[in-house]
């Protein structure tokens, strides 16, 4: 995995809140790369799951805490973000 990845993946991890069951669609491009995900609240955990895009790599990365592992096109993954991801209430429009 590059540098830049996981840069931006824990760039965006830092930014993106994790919703209590809720899945949220997603994406965001760094350095030229667009990642689309969905992030979704599973226990204790919280899963990304996409692809980059134009190329369509997937990946998953499942979120505890700072810690952070998964893959990329079936490569390990394994690193920390600054600060855990902290739950946000999910909002929904008033009818």
């Amino acid at each position: 995995m590059s540098i830049k990845f996981a840069a931006a993946i824990a760039a965006t991890l830092i930014a993106a809140p994790a919703l209590a069951d809720d899945v949220r669609q997603d994406q965001f491009t760094r350095d030229g790369q667009t990642y689309a995900y969905t992030i979704e609240q599973k226990d204790e955990a919280t899963v990304l799951t996409g692809r980059t895009m134009p190329q369509g790599d997937n990946f998953r990365f499942v979120v505890r805490g700072r810690s952070v592992r998964g893959n990329v096109e079936g490569r390990p993954v394994n690193f920390r973000i600054a600060k855990p991801l902290v739950a946000a209430p999910v909002q929904t429009a008033a009818r």
